[in-house]
């Protein structure tokens, strides 16, 4: 008698047809579920993303002034520089404004005059009055001029301290794996340039449609034509 291929069974004989039809399929899927493994078990693991993670956590950020002992005031890019530096304060600080100005150094009293006027600088950015504090801090060697140092706490993206040099920079070919400094100033970089650290997190939310683009759109789908836009080419 001719032997029945499992896969091409008859209306005649569902019964004998039944138990090869399962036992193909078994083999089918048991071989696809190995094939799987073997599969996800060589993907590369996410080295450098675990080894040097971004974290989104509340750091400080600071700005030192340097004074001369014969300083007189701010100049033009230190007020500048400073304008900027408060507005970003009054945009992103979790916490007050500190102007720490040195102690004992042979700066102080030109420091403290200036510290004056960068308190004003600060207040014409958008920093309140209430969100300042002053303070003082020691210096190590009196003999030298100590800087002016301002700061405040915001969210930032850090990612952990490179150089470790634990091994050799460049990737292990025969363990499959990436050297101990791969990918570190990729994420610390990517971390000091991003404007939001909560993109980091989760997406921004949509902002509406304007109304003109909304309207032009259907005047032209109710025209039959593209609501594409076009842009035109320029010849040099």
């Amino acid at each position: 008698m001719q032997a029945m291929n499992p896969l091409t069974c008859s209306r005649r004989q569902p019964r004998r047809c039944a138990k090869p039809v399962v036992a193909a399929l078994a083999l089918v899927l048991a071989a696809c579920n190995q094939q799987g493994q073997t599969v996800t078990d060589g993907l590369p693991t996410d080295g450098y993303r675990s080894a040097y993670p971004i974290a989104v956590t509340e750091a400080p950020q600071t700005l030192d002034i340097p004074v001369g002992t014969g300083t007189g005031g701010l100049s033009p890019d230190l007020k500048a520089v400073i304008a900027d530096f408060g507005a970003d304060a009054a945009r992103n600080a979790t916490g007050p404004v500190v102007v720490m100005t040195p102690a004992g150094s042979i700066n102080q009293a030109a420091a403290d005059y200036v510290a004056r006027q960068i308190r004003t600088v600060l207040r014409q950015s958008g920093v309140a009055a209430t969100y300042l504090r002053n303070q003082t801090y020691a210096v190590a060697d009196p003999r030298i001029p100590a800087p002016i140092r301002l700061g405040f706490t915001r969210i930032k993206a850090v990612s952990p301290p490179c150089g470790r040099w634990t091994s050799d920079a460049m990737p292990d070919n025969q363990k499959g794996t990436d050297g101990a400094e791969f990918g570190c100033s990729t994420q610390a970089n990517l971390a000091a340039m991003v404007e939001n650290p909560n993109d980091l997190l989760m997406p921004r939310a949509e902002t509406p449609v304007h109304g003109w683009q909304r309207w032009e759109m259907l005047q032209k789908a109710s025209k039959g034509s593209s609501p594409s836009a076009t842009y035109p080419t320029s010849t040099f």
